[in-house]
């Protein structure tokens, strides 16, 4: 993915863009991601905010992430599709929600964390990096994604 790429929430009240390509996504299995992901696992990308052309105003919430640090997790008001999070307000760096771009179809995780909390029934390739639980310096390991493949 080199051009522009778009995204969005469900209801196309907040849209946004960015210009290619992406930096790899990641897979995290915790709790907290199946539960913001209403699903087995989130997959999200890592970037600075000011990539972003945001159209439309997200919200956000404050949850208390694994490492002790406030986490906002930013939001469609009308719809409540999950959009991005950041460790800080205004967002700076941010970690994009895969499932919210218009085409991700292109996109696999170059790693994944918590899977000692996978879903039963999830088969993961063992080519990719997994970490139990996650690496201690998570955000420097966001920043080598896709460098050992």
């Amino acid at each position: 993915m080199d051009d522009m790429i778009a995204g969005g929430c469900q209801c196309g009240a907040i849209r946004y863009s960015l210009a290619g390509p992406l930096p790899p996504a990641y897979a995290c299995h915790c709790g907290e991601c199946k539960k913001q992901s209403a699903s087995a696992f989130s997959m999200s990308i890592p970037l600075d905010y000011d990539q972003l052309q945001v159209e439309g105003t997200p919200i956000s919430f404050t949850t208390t992430a694994f490492s002790g640090r406030a986490k906002h997790n930013f939001f469609c008001a009308n719809c409540g599709t999950r959009l991005w999070h950041s460790g800080s307000i205004p967002p700076d760096s941010i970690t994009l929600k895969v499932g919210s771009l218009d085409d991700s179809s292109g996109i696999a995780p170059q790693g994944h964390l918590w899977v000692s909390k996978k879903q039963a029934g999830i088969k993961l390739d063992q080519a990719i990096e997994q970490f139990d639980t996650q690496p201690d310096d998570v955000t420097e390991w966001r920043g080598n994604l896709g460098q050992n493949s």
